[in-house]
């Protein structure tokens, strides 16, 4: 996964960039592969930074930008790959429009697992402020931004372990307008393991997004009072994990756990964090018929309802 994503880069038709890939005091082989990368590519565009110690995602990425030296600001999700126009047509978009701050892109959604991809067309051309409160445009890993509007706004924030993405588009939001690139430049590959789909860390997610876009719309003084609370105490202590729109999000996680991971996962997740036992009993009673062969004609249709198109080839 490692060589995909660096090579998906280092082959784009835009030369002019330089890439900086971090491991953040990883415990398995990725140190000793990207010095075996660095070695074979022999690209002076490629560097690399081995942390002595795990700093945390957000405090790694952003110390990567603080030692960029770019105008442009090019995101790219570990295991992804970028389509080899990226670069290209996001740099034009924000050459041409100076007023923009983010570009997104189309990307396809891939589970190797399952054998399926989806592209996904998000249209951030008219994005607003209140848009972004309902619903996050961009999946993070395909995004650029320009640097002068990242430091205006005072970029990533280590508070948000999760969810940092969203708590920086909401800030940039309010200086700058947003893009989409319209074709697909990117492929994310999902992946059961990653956090989205491990149990024990979906309250903590779900918490921590909510927060985010509640910090957006609170006075200055009540804002810093409620991120001082989070690197405390963490999202709970503004969000709790009983919050209505935490359950829903739940709920929501359960069934797609049931449908494309794990039936067991799921069934933990709604046993742990569904507060309603009306609720559990449906869920559980779902994942037992989602598992009968009387329910297979209604499979397709669940899939897409949960976010997944038809099958593919990938």
């Amino acid at each position: 996964m490692l060589e995909r994503t660096i090579r998906s880069v280092l082959d784009q038709s835009f030369q002019d960039f330089e890439l900086i890939v971090f491991d953040d005091a990883s415990t398995d082989d990725t140190a000793d592969r990207l010095r075996e990368l660095a070695d074979e590519y022999a690209d002076p565009r490629f560097r690399f930074v081995i942390h002595d110690q795990n700093l945390g995602f957000v405090s790694g990425l952003s110390a990567a930008i603080e030692s960029s030296t770019g105008e442009y600001i090019a995101i790219q999700g570990s295991g992804d790959t970028s389509l080899p126009s990226r670069l290209e047509l996001q740099v034009a978009v924000l050459d041409q429009r100076p007023r923009v701050g983010v570009v997104g892109g189309w990307y396809y959604n891939v589970q190797e697992d399952l054998g399926t991809q989806r592209l996904r067309q998000p249209d951030a051309d008219s994005l607003t402020y209140e848009g972004l409160l309902e619903s996050n445009m961009f999946s993070h890993g395909e995004v650029m931004i320009r640097r002068s509007t990242y430091d205006l706004v005072g970029g990533y924030r280590t508070e948000f372990k999760f969810a940092q993405d969203i708590d920086l588009w909401l800030r940039m939001s309010k200086v700058a307008s947003f893009a989409t690139v319209r074709e697909p430049i990117y492929a994310r590959h999902v992946q059961f393991d990653g956090v989205s789909y491990v149990p024990k860390k979906i309250i903590e997610q779900t918490c921590y997004s909510i927060a985010a876009r509640r910090l957006s719309q609170m006075s200055d003084p009540d804002a810093a009072e409620a991120l001082a609370r989070i690197r405390i105490s963490g999202p709970t202590a503004v969000v709790p994990a009983d919050d209505p729109i935490v359950q829903q999000k739940v709920v929501k996680a359960v069934l797609r756990l049931a449908v494309f991971g794990s039936p067991a996962a799921a069934q933990t997740l709604a046993d742990t964090s569904v507060t309603d036992r009306r609720t559990r009993v449906a869920l559980t009673a779902f994942g037992r018929a989602y598992g009968s062969p009387l329910f297979r004609p209604f499979v397709p249709m669940v899939r897409r309802a949960l976010g997944m198109g038809k099958r593919a080839t990938v």
